[in-house]
């Protein structure tokens, strides 16, 4: 397997979410030694509302088999895969506003 430096891999990750349509200001992506994490908000620029769940897989599968990445991890806050289980969004309420005295 060639060696792939991170900033490369880096690149081709930043240009995956532009492909899949993810809004990457809410997203940060680290990669060390070839192992990529990805942390933030994960949201589709897409229109559909809810996001379907596959879009997610996808991106998880298209992460994980980019050239250098020899371990994705998929660590936002606004989705959750229980083990062995499917993509699930979470619901985040908006906190109560204050009520002035």
């Amino acid at each position: 397997m060639k060696h792939v430096h991170d900033n490369e891999i880096r690149a081709e990750v930043r240009s995956l979410l532009v492909r899949q349509r993810v809004d990457q200001w809410r997203l940060q992506v680290r990669v060390s030694g070839g192992m990529l994490r990805i942390t933030g908000d994960l949201v589709f620029l897409r229109g559909s509302d809810p996001t379907p769940p596959s879009l997610v897989e996808g991106l998880e599968r298209a992460l994980s088999s980019t050239q250098g990445v020899k371990h994705a991890t998929l660590d936002v806050s606004n989705w959750r895969k229980p083990s062995g289980g499917e993509w699930k969004l979470i619901e985040e309420r908006a906190p109560a506003l204050a009520v002035a005295a």
